[in-house]
């Protein structure tokens, strides 16, 4: 994409377009490893009871659940009001906060979250400098950031 409105664009289009397949797909693309890495990026972030867990990109809320079964408090945000839709209609839904929203102007107060989690959001962003700054920004000091995503192997 070689313009930053162009692609901001394209990714709203392309998610409102597929989320009701979203699960499917994150499933078929990753051979099924989703549900695990999810788990495992969670387990990284040393979420625990007690912890608020801001969840960016959070499509239909798969880690936010993760992180709500450890005893967090949720916020999930995404671009795609479609998404959060999906989310809440889930029986685990109700746990949580759900907001549409852009990463680069995160609508919350600063220094409020001890962990934020993305899982296939920061490829999307058309500004990764300016992503990151509004994570650090609405982190706790000391505060954790894990980003799940992944790609075509280089090798068989």
């Amino acid at each position: 994409m070689d313009q930053p409105s162009t692609k901001r664009r394209y990714v709203r289009r392309l998610f409102a377009t597929i989320a009701d397949r979203y699960d499917f797909i994150t499933r078929f693309l990753s051979f099924g490893q989703d549900r695990r890495w999810k788990v495992r990026l969670v387990e990284l972030a040393n979420v625990r009871a007690g912890d608020r867990v801001f969840d960016l990109a959070c499509g239909t809320g798969d880690i936010a659940f993760e992180a709500a079964k450890r005893g967090a408090t949720f916020v999930g945000l995404d671009i795609t009001l479609r998404m959060i839709e999906l989310a809440r209609q889930k029986p685990e839904g109700a746990t949580g906060a759900w907001m549409v929203g852009d990463m680069l102007a995160l609508p919350v107060t600063s220094g409020s979250f001890d962990v934020v989690t993305t899982g296939y959001g920061l490829r999307n962003v058309v500004d990764l400098p300016r992503a990151l700054s509004e994570i650090q920004r609405v982190l706790k000091p000391g505060g954790r950031l894990c980003s799940l995503d992944f790609d075509r192997p280089e090798g068989r």
